[in-house]
């Protein structure tokens, strides 16, 4: 699943039972901020309160986080297989980048060991050079 499917269908089947953020938030028993939150994209699962959101707003597990009942996403499968397609992209996307910072972090942290080695050998000379004084 793509991360635009679950918080477009949240916002859509809130705003299609006329509820607003802050009426679902007080009615499920979370806090405002994250509704907002799964509504913008920034939370991307609600696994605790899944099932209270769905039965809220009367639609299927499914029906909120793909936009379809179970019984039409097994039928549907060049968009079942496309959906995969596009997580898994999405997901070798993300290992890249990961692996990339990873990469630039050993870099960083290669340049900082041979500073500190470059800083211990000028204080070994420096000692040295006070020890014959």
């Amino acid at each position: 699943m793509q991360q635009d499917f679950f918080h477009s269908n949240l916002r859509r089947a809130r705003e299609s039972a006329g509820i607003s953020q802050a009426g679902l938030a007080d009615e499920i028993g979370i806090a405002r901020t994250t509704i907002v939150s799964l509504e913008s994209g920034k939370t991307r699962l609600f696994n605790k309160n899944l099932q209270l959101v769905a039965d809220h707003l009367h639609l299927s597990i499914e029906e909120l986080l793909c936009g379809a009942s179970a019984d039409v996403l097994l039928k549907d499968e060049p968009s079942r297989a496309e959906r995969e397609k596009a997580l898994k992209a999405e997901y070798e996307g993300r290992i890249a980048l990961l692996q990339e910072k990873l990469e630039a972090e050993k870099r960083l942290n290669e340049a900082l060991q041979s500073n500190v080695d470059s800083l211990t050998r000028s204080n070994q000379y420096l000692l040295e050079q006070l020890r014959k004084e």
